[in-house]
Order: C-alpha cells, then sequence, then structure tokens
C-alpha cells in the first residue's frame, strides 16, 4: 500500500516541474522579470536592461544580458523627471492661462510650474485643469485672518462685536441674537434655536405652563399656611385646657380625709419638688410619672442625629461621658440614648426609671433655643400638655 502512495507522490512532482518548464517557455521566462532591479526593465529576448535616467528616452534597447541601453536627451520643450525606457518624452506645461506667471521654468528633468499673479490664487478644476481666480476681499465689519496666496483664498472673520448677515458682511451687535452672546442677560447657556427662531403662537406651551405653575404655586402655600393655622391653634387649644385642669377655682374646697388606722404610716410621694403656685392651691403635688424609657425613645425619634451632640451639650452632658457613649455603642441611636441617661441621671428625680416634670420642660426649652421648634412642640404636646396634678 505505501509502495503505492509514494509512487504517486514521484508522479505529482514530475508533472508540476513540466509544467513548470512549460510556463517558463511560453511566458518567455516571467520569473525572470522577478529578478530585475528597480532601476532596470525586462526586455522581451529574456534579460534585464538598464533604464534610462531622468531627462533622457530610450534610442535602442540593450542587445545582450549586462550591455547598457542606448539613450538620448529629451528635446527643449521636454521633459523626463523619473528613470523610465519610453521612447518619448512629455511636452511641457505652457502657462498661458489669464493671470497666470511661470514660476519656475521647464527643463529637461522637470516640467514648468505655473503660478498666479498678486490679487489672485491658484485654483485646480481637474486632475489637469487649473485657472487663476481673483482673491476675495473682505467685506464691511469683516477682518483679514488668512492671506490670499498659493492655492488658498483670503479668509475673513466677522469683527469682535459682530454678525454674519451675509457671504461678505458683517453688521454690529444691537440686541441679543447669534454671535451676539454678550447682549445677553441670561445666567443660563443660550440656546440659539430658541432665540432667533420666529415668534411661537399664542397659547403655546411655554405661556399656559407660568401661569399654570403661578396657581399651584400659590395654591400650596396657601393650604400650608392654613395646616399651620391650624396646627397652632390646637397647640393653644390643649395648652389651655390643661391650664385650665390643673388649675382649681378659688373658691373650690379640697377635703382630704385621712382614715384614722393610716395616721402612723408613711405616705410616699415622688421626690419631685412641688410647684410654688401649684404648692399654694393644692394640698400636695402629685405629678404624672413619666418613665425614662418612654421619654427617650420619643426624643431620638424626633432630635436630627446631627444635632443631637449640641443638645446634650446644651443640657450639660461632658465632652468625655459623650465620646465614652460613642466608644461603648457602635450604634448611633444606643449612643445617644446614653448620652440622654447620663444627663437624667445628673438631675433631681424621682429615680432611675422617672423624669420629673421641671426636666422636661427645661429639655423643651434648650430645643426652641436650637430653632427646633417642631421638635420641642412635638414632646410638649405629648409629655408637658396632659394633665400632670393626676396621681398614680
Amino acid at each position: 500500500m505505501w509502495k503505492c502512495q509514494l509512487c504517486a507522490c514521484v508522479l505529482l512532482i514530475l508533472i508540476s516541474q513540466s509544467y513548470t518548464i512549460s510556463d517558463f517557455a511560453v511566458s518567455g521566462g516571467e520569473t525572470g522579470k522577478k529578478r530585475c532591479r528597480d532601476n532596470e526593465y525586462w526586455n522581451e529576448k529574456g534579460f534585464c536592461c538598464d533604464k534610462c535616467h531622468a531627462g533622457y528616452k530610450l534610442k535602442v534597447k540593450c542587445s545582450k544580458e549586462n550591455m547598457r541601453t542606448e539613450c538620448e536627451k529629451c528635446e527643449d520643450g521636454t521633459y523626463m523627471d523619473n528613470p523610465n525606457y519610453h521612447e518619448n518624452c512629455f511636452s511641457c506645461k505652457k502657462c498661458t492661462k489669464p493671470n497666470s506667471i511661470e514660476k519656475s521654468a521647464c527643463t529637461f528633468k522637470s516640467n514648468s510650474v505655473c503660478g498666479c499673479k498678486p490679487g489672485y490664487y491658484y485654483k485646480k478644476l481637474a486632475d489637469l485643469d487649473w485657472t487663476c481666480s481673483p482673491c476675495k476681499e473682505c467685506g464691511p465689519g469683516q477682518w483679514k485672518t488668512g492671506e490670499c496666496t498659493g492655492e488658498q483664498n483670503t479668509q475673513c472673520e466677522c469683527k469682535e462685536n459682530h454678525y454674519k448677515t451675509g457671504k461678505t458682511t458683517c453688521e454690529p451687535c444691537v440686541e441679543c441674537r447669534q454671535g451676539c452672546q454678550h447682549l445677553c442677560t441670561t445666567s443660563t447657556p443660550l440656546n440659539i434655536s430658541k432665540v432667533f427662531s420666529p415668534t411661537p403662537p399664542p397659547g403655546t406651551l411655554p405661556q399656559i405652563l407660568v401661569p399654570v405653575c403661578a396657581c399651584i404655586t400659590v395654591l400650596a402655600l396657601g393650604v400650608f399656611m392654613v395646616y399651620e393655622g391650624i396646627r397652632l391653634w390646637k397647640k393653644k387649644r390643649r395648652a389651655s385646657s390643661s391650664q385650665r385642669s390643673s388649675s382649681p377655682s378659688e373658691d373650690q374646697t379640697f377635703i382630704i380625709t385621712v382614715p384614722p388606722e393610716a395616721i402612723n404610716e408613711s405616705v410616699t410621694f415622688t421626690d419631685q419638688p412641688c410647684d410654688s403656685e401649684q404648692s399654694i392651691k393644692l394640698p400636695d403635688c402629685v405629678p404624672r410619672e413619666i418613665k425614662v424609657h418612654e421619654f427617650f425613645y420619643f426624643v431620638l425619634d424626633e432630635v436630627p442625629i446631627g444635632r443631637f451632640k449640641e443638645l446634650v451639650r446644651r443640657l450639660g452632658v461632658s465632652e468625655q461621658n459623650i465620646d465614652r457613649a460613642e466608644q461603648d455603642h457602635r450604634n448611633c441611636k444606643d449612643a445617644h440614648y446614653q448620652m440622654l441617661k447620663v444627663w437624667s441621671d445628673s438631675g433631681s428625680g424621682v429615680g432611675s426609671n422617672v423624669l420629673p416634670f421641671h426636666r422636661i420642660q427645661m429639655f423643651v426649652d434648650t430645643l426652641k433655643d436650637m430653632n427646633l421648634v417642631s421638635s420641642a412642640d412635638n414632646i410638649e404636646s405629648r409629655f408637658l400638655s396632659q394633665d400632670t396634678s393626676a396621681p398614680h
């Protein structure tokens, strides 16, 4: 089996070599063309010949390999600017167009170079066609930013504080418009498409939105004022009713009946000192006991977190106790609770779990001094606007 495969490979090699030889013979040795250098050309006789130098044309091809080609110089009015094996030279370009001049004369190695007279520029129309066009002048309100030279026309732009009205004219700015943004007084970026668009017809969307927004703003302000008035009225009403309930009439007589068997028994009251005015009118002050934790959790929800340290500082809590509370408790509310506990323990309370009435009043007054009126009102409404004379 392997012998058959070997025979097939040998047969293919022989066939490919026979095609290569025949191709070389038919094409005149095309592979030989690839061996010619850049300054040589392929002779149809099957070898490379040297090219003629720039400024010369082919006269007689080389007759044998390694023989030189016979060349001759281009005649007057003709040129050849590259090594070649052409039998004729190129004709020199004539600078005969209107307003044209010859900038460089034609030689046997280079073509002539044409230009334009002063006041004109070279304008190319096609690959082999051109003309000298007159340079444009900058119009009124314009100044020159580029000279007319070579293939470039004069470059013009509007002067400062001018706007373009035509291809070659600019006029001074007199109002807010495109090119005159310095006259626009609005602080927002100028939308040129809106400023210079034709006047919109009446009843467009922007004209409708302005009065609608104004009406909504006035209505919202009115609702807010009514709400605040009602809230303040309710607050005053609660305060007056609380005062009436806590202050008995002058002709009211209090009779306290004490059983004989309870005379020698000790009666326990809270440690809260009685208010001077109430002590005159009442035989004893027995204020409502306010649980410390109830008051603290309500305060934590009312007072802004960012103002809490300021509050406890005003209440007399030291910086050392504030820092200790923050170090002992990672949770912000736990730390604030501990600060309030330090404050409550520093006063003359009625116990570890009860907060006196006058301490809460001091707390509310401190919030008002800090301009936290809303928080103070809520705490006062919750803990101070109720009947404080009811015994527990």
